[in-house]
């Protein structure tokens, strides 16, 4: 079948004031549904449109749009009836947008400020509803991918069916998570039909892929799925490549009528140089005597740097049917990851240097991590007094365990004669590199000049725990009302060991959560909620000090207001959403000198459009207008500031048209645009350290032959340099430039 599509123009002068394509959405219309066989035979096909089609699992999406969702209660629950901000990306998004990272496919997504330290080979970096998502928040499959400092799983979206954003406190049915959201990719499964993929990229800096996706039945009820992809490519920072492997296999056994298990496992290989950049903020936004430090400077030396990751899961999905109304399902996965890291980074100026001469320090990370996800949850239906009840009764564990070895953030340097060091300096404005086999970690005293060799990394064992109960009631009655109540009780520990230094460290948090959410369903399509959740987040371990100084969790509530408009007849859906968050509790200060009168509160509201108006034509089209707002952080200066990094308004939109019929068919073309509006570069909120807002082109076209299609997708199409965010004065990244990426590919 071919894919649906649609198109837009790129529109002159698009920014805050024009946050949407309101005026193109207004005008939607629904029509049916046309694909084409293999042969490029134009045939009708009836599709089923509103809240029961498709899958939550995204093997029934169709174009842009997705109608069910697991993430938001871990029940498969129309997006309408679910009184939350749901968002979905389909896998036709993603292979429109050659979307290369999740953070990449989330860029039209409403209050996520995707990349915003710019595109990373280490980590994804979001941030929602005006929260960071750091290491937090990011899921498969529904259960944690638990992440830790440079201990961080990425998955390439090439793996995945669909991403799912729930946004506000989601605690009640995750533990532990930030406030802005849960982000929750959903891996491509076996099916029942023989189906396959083979693609072949080219690109720009060299980008060279080849990826393979094939699944089908074996035997009686069972199915497998194979998913692999080996790339390699440079980027825009000179003498900086990677390399990625990925290895997917699954399989799907029917265990009798009534019981199914899937296993699901992933090898994922990357060996690469460090990509991100920490560059200073002088020369980047703020006037340097030497003039601006270009975009694809290395502040490190390629030849020393390396980040090797090879992370393994392993897992399944259980499912037991005692009968139609009631259900056990197991969600396990066990992930594994071997990383070494060495990476450079700007120390600052030295001082009389004419601000020409950057000190540097060291990252550095070599380890295992191991962890471990369990899910249990019985869910039962039952009817009483006319009210439908579903509910769900849950107990998870998670674990995440940490042997690493560091130096500890060190200066770099070198051995200007034996026995004496001295740090290795760098010129930006005129890069010169060092042999990288003289390079060597140093500490410094800079009050004498003095410097010693750092001879031996820390051996240290982190370890993370995680036991959590919950509850969840999802009611409805009359057909109209929709009342969804969730508690849940997690207990948290975390567990420090310098095996150098013999130190110990632990924390123990205990926290109960909340959820609750009112939907009512008018005949029209339009469903209002209101929502009130909460979430906590434990303080990490190094400066979460036993004793005294012992850690409170973050925590905090969301309040949202909303309305779900989804027309009858119509394959798509509008959103609204009012918010408020709050995060408590914040810590600030160095370890045994912790604080804890940290508050920031962010409202806002979110619009979003979602819809394949025609047979031709998908389009989306969002804005998200915030308010986020220091409310105490021990500095009163700062008070009634915005947060460093936080833009205020965020906006975008894409569409796509496929020509069905005659000379031009099989071409399909599509543009979109996205916007980010200014953010600060300290909590001082300084008019020298605001990034200015930019706003980015993206296009793609393709051709589809019977089984062959032929694509050329492009990001920041414009080619704008601009810089995605600074932070504490200091740093500074710059965003990527234009990725021109071309592909062929064969279907069946």
């Amino acid at each position: 079948m071919a894919s649906r599509s649609g198109n837009t123009q790129q529109r002159r002068g698009w920014g805050p004031r024009h946050p949407l394509v309101w005026a193109v959405t207004a005008a939607m219309i629904s029509g049916p549904a046309w694909a084409q066989d293999s042969s490029g035979t134009q045939q009708l096909d009836t599709v089923e449109v509103g809240a029961e089609s498709g899958s939550a699992l995204g093997e029934g999406d169709f174009g842009y749009v997705g109608q069910r969702s697991l993430t938001a209660t871990k029940i498969d629950t129309p997006v309408s009836e679910t009184p939350r901000a749901i968002s979905i990306v389909t896998r036709e998004q993603m292979e429109d947008r050659a979307s290369i990272s999740i953070a990449d496919a989330l860029q039209y997504t409403p209050s996520i400020q995707a990349n915003y330290f710019g595109e990373d080979n280490k980590q994804d970096w979001f941030v929602i509803r005006g929260f960071d998502q750091a290491n937090n928040g990011l899921y498969r499959d529904g259960t944690r991918v638990y992440s830790y400092g440079f201990y961080s799983w990425q998955i390439d979206p090439f793996g995945l069916e669909r991403v799912e954003i729930l946004r506000g406190a989601p605690s009640a049915l995750y533990g532990q998570n930030p406030p802005g959201g849960a982000i929750n990719t959903v891996s491509k499964r076996p099916r029942s039909y023989s189906s396959g993929y083979v693609g072949l990229e080219y690109g720009s800096y060299d980008r060279k892929q080849l990826s393979v996706d094939v699944t089908g039945p074996v035997g009686d009820g069972h199915a497998y799925r194979l998913v692999a992809l080996r790339r390699e490519n440079e980027t825009r920072v000179d003498d900086v490549d990677a390399e990625r492997t990925l290895i997917a296999p699954s399989f799907k056994a029917a265990l009798g009528e009534n019981t199914d298990l899937t296993l699901l496992a992933s090898y994922q290989k990357d060996d690469s140089d460090p990509y991100l950049q920490f560059l200073p903020t002088s020369g980047v936004i703020t006037p340097n005597p030497n003039g601006e430090i270009d975009d694809d400077v290395a502040v490190g030396n390629p030849d020393y740097e390396k980040f090797e990751r090879e992370q393994a899961t392993l897992g399944y999905e259980f499912e037991h049917r005692f009968s139609d109304n009631t259900r056990f399902q197991q969600y396990t996965r066990y992930q594994h990851m071997k990383m070494d890291l060495r990476q450079m980074y700007s120390l600052g100026y030295m001082p009389n240097s004419g601000d020409s001469q950057l000190l540097r320090g060291l990252s550095d990370e070599e380890g295992d991590a191991d962890g471990i996800n369990v899910d249990n949850r019985l869910i039962h239906k039952w009817s009483f007094n006319g009210i439908d009840h579903t509910l769900l009764l849950g107990l998870d564990y998670q674990s995440l365990s940490i042997d690493g070895k560091s130096y500890g953030n060190p200066v770099m340097g070198y051995e200007a004669a034996p026995g004496f060091y001295t740090p290795a300096m760098l010129n930006p404005y005129d890069p010169r590199y060092r042999d990288a086999h003289s390079l060597v970690p140093l500490r410094c005293d800079f009050s004498t000049g003095a410097c010693q060799l750092e001879a031996d990394r820390q051996d240290r064992e982190i370890d993370f725990y995680q036991a959590g109960a919950y509850l969840q009631d999802q009611m409805k009655f009359n057909d109209r009302f929709i009342f969804l109540f969730g508690v849940r009780f997690d207990h948290a520990t975390q567990e420090y060991k310098n095996k150098t230094l013999t130190t110990r460290q632990k924390t123990r948090n205990e926290e109960w959560t909340t959820s609750t959410g009112l939907a009512y369903l008018f005949d029209n399509g339009v469903t209002a909620y209101a929502n009130y959740s909460q979430y906590f987040l434990p303080v990490r371990i190094e400066i979460a000090r036993e004793g005294t100084n012992e850690a409170k969790p973050e925590s905090g509530d969301n309040v949202e207001l909303g309305l779900k408009y989804q027309p009858h007849g119509f394959d798509g859906y509008f959103n609204m959403a009012l918010f408020q968050a709050t995060k408590e509790n914040m810590a600030t200060g160095a370890a045994l000198t912790l604080q804890q009168i940290g508050e920031v509160e962010n409202k806002g509201v979110e619009l979003e459009a979602v819809a394949n108006i025609t047979p031709s034509f998908s389009v989306i089209a969002n804005a998200t207008f915030m308010d986020p707002e220091i409310k105490e952080n021990g500095n009163a200066a700062q008070e009634g500031n915005r947060p460093e990094q936080v833009a205020k308004t965020l906006a975008s939109a894409w569409a796509k048209y496929s020509f069905l019929e005659g000379p031009m068919k099989g071409v399909s073309v599509g543009t979109g645009v996205r916007y980010v509006g200014d953010t600060y570069g300290d909590n001082d909120n300084t008019r020298e350290h605001r990034v200015p807002s930019f706003t980015l082109w993206d296009a793609t076209v393709s051709y589809q032959w019977r089984d062959w299609k032929f694509q050329v997708a492009a990001k920041n199409l414009a080619d704008k340099e601009y810089v995605a965010t600074c932070s504490g004065a200091y740093y500074c990244w710059y965003g990527d430039r234009r990725n021109v990426i071309g592909s062929v590919s064969y279907a069946w």
